[in-house]
């Protein structure tokens, strides 16, 4: 890398990493400032106690937070640092040296590759690992409030419904799994009055746990000769505690990870399968929608006349807006067959738009 090269590269890589940190600190704040009575709702906690609960919740959900602020971060960056050199009139110098001004992009693009893949591992090995975390509800950091689970499915096709889950200590109350036969109709059912998660075994044991068994009726005389009761003492439910409270939230799917999805999708055993796959598409296209961000934006500032910054940011933002609207409508729409075109729309759009911007900047 020349000395231009490293200069566009450190005026860039500074400006986001800055933007980065007041992205996130203003989330954290309008966050704090909109649900800083649930965390003060205890009138019993300390100062103290308060802080720690503030900073325990804020920290796990960090990873989210720079997941969904590092795409605009990126193509803010990139464009305030060309903005400024185009209000320092560097652009012309350059152009009269004989640099083609699409040489500029080159150190952000080198640049934005490396951010890209912090953000796909981010993705796709820190949040999976904290999604139970970042699932917890304000006024529950320490995971003491009960909640209900309802219809949660695992990877045999059981359905477990449940009266209260206790998430700090692994234990339901009130269990009831629908077992399904080999069609996938229910075909049985365990009910327990407990159920607490063995990590070791990886299996839930059963508080008088018994499965009630349907028999042929037109071998029995009666209905009651028909059911028949065994015990049972453990359950191998697949779904985790923790899975359990992320199940509840309404954007789980999103929160796991490429090769959780897909072991998902082949399975075949979620009632909303559609979500998942729309997920996945998303997940694949996510790093080629954060580059195009960042293509759509940075033509913009690439020129040789010295112009006003505000006029290109405005085109810029207008361009950008409208890629981000359609982005946010065709992700938005739930489809399984048009799951793959919904999430490569946006790209099919306005993949064209930014090779045609860049192509056409005068040098």
């Amino acid at each position: 890398m020349n000395i231009i090269d490293r200069y566009v590269a450190k005026t860039f890589l500074s400006g986001y990493l800055i933007l980065l940190l007041v992205g996130i600190g203003l989330y954290i704040l309008s966050d704090m400032l909109v649900n800083i009575d649930e965390f003060t709702e205890d009138p019993t906690l300390s100062l103290a106690q308060v802080l720690q609960r503030m900073v325990d919740y804020y920290g796990y959900n960090i990873p989210l937070y720079f997941s969904q602020l590092g795409a605009f971060v990126m193509a803010i960056a990139a464009a305030f640092t060309l903005g400024m050199m185009l209000r320092n009139n560097e652009m012309t110098a350059l152009v009269a040296a004989g640099m083609p001004l699409q040489r500029l992009a080159v150190p952000i693009l080198i640049c934005s590759v490396l951010l890209v893949g912090v953000s796909v591992a981010n993705q796709e090995l820190v949040i999976p690992r904290v999604a139970h975390k970042i699932a917890r509800q304000h006024d529950d950091i320490v995971g003491t409030r009960t909640v209900g689970v309802y219809c949660a499915r695992d990877d045999s096709r059981a359905i477990m419904t449940a009266l209260r889950l206790y998430p700090r200590e692994g234990t339901l109350e009130r269990v009831f799994i629908i077992e399904p036969d080999e069609a996938g109709q229910p075909a049985t059912l365990v009910e327990a009055d407990q159920a607490t998660y063995d990590p070791e075994r990886e299996t839930w044991r059963l508080v008088k746990g018994r499965r009630l068994i349907m028999g042929n009726t037109a071998a029995t005389d009666g209905l009651g000769g028909a059911v028949q009761y065994e015990g049972v003492q453990e359950y191998p439910f697949t779904l985790k505690p923790g899975d359990l409270v992320l199940r509840q939230g309404a954007q789980w799917a999103d929160m796991l990870s490429l090769r959780q999805m897909n072991a998902l999708v082949q399975s075949h055993t979620l009632p909303n399968l559609a979500t998942v796959i729309k997920s996945r598409h998303i997940r694949l296209t996510q790093p080629l929608l954060q580059w195009l961000l960042l293509a759509l934006a940075v033509p913009f500032f690439l020129t040789r006349e010295p112009g006003n910054v505000l006029a290109a940011g405005g085109r810029a933002l207008l361009v950008s807006g409208a890629f981000l609207g359609v982005t946010f409508v065709s992700h938005g729409i739930i489809g399984d067959e048009r799951a793959a075109l919904l999430a490569w729309l946006p790209i099919l759009l306005f993949g064209p738009v930014a090779v045609l911007q860049l192509a056409n900047v005068k040098t």
